[in-house]
C-alpha cells in the first residue's frame, strides 16, 4: 500500500473512531452538557472566525488596477467625464413591440 493510501486509511479510521467517541461522550457519559456546550462554542467560533477573516481581508486588501469600478446612480445618458458623446435615453414605447404594432394598426386608437 502506498504512503498516500495509508494516510487516507488512517484519516478514515480516526474520523470514524472520533465520531464514536464523540457520540459516546454526548449521549452516554456524564460529560454530556459540557460536550454539547463545547461543540456549540466551536461551531459558532468557527463561523465567526471565517466572517472576521473575510472582513479583515476586505479591509486590508488594496484594490488592484484591474478592478472594475462602477459609478452608482449614474444615468447612461448623463455627460461622460471623458468628453465622449452622451447616449440618448430609450423610452418604454421605443422598446415595446406591442407599441409598434399598435401604431401600425388603424383599428387601435
Amino acid at each position: 500500500m502506498g504512503r498516500r493510501k495509508a494516510a487516507g486509511a488512517a484519516i478514515f479510521a480516526l474520523s470514524i473512531a472520533g465520531f464514536v467517541a464523540y457520540a459516546y461522550l454526548l449521549m452516554l457519559s456524564e460529560w454530556s452538557p459540557v460536550v454539547l456546550q463545547l461543540s456549540v462554542l466551536m461551531i459558532v467560533g468557527g463561523i465567526l472566525g471565517v466572517v472576521s477573516w473575510i472582513g479583515y481581508t476586505m479591509a486590508t486588501t488594496r484594490p488592484s488596477s484591474a478592478s472594475v469600478h462602477f459609478e452608482i446612480n449614474a444615468a447612461p445618458w448623463a455627460p461622460r467625464q471623458d468628453g465622449a458623446a452622451a447616449e440618448t435615453p430609450a423610452t418604454a414605447a421605443d422598446e415595446t413591440p406591442a407599441a409598434d404594432a399598435a401604431a401600425d394598426d388603424p383599428a387601435v386608437e
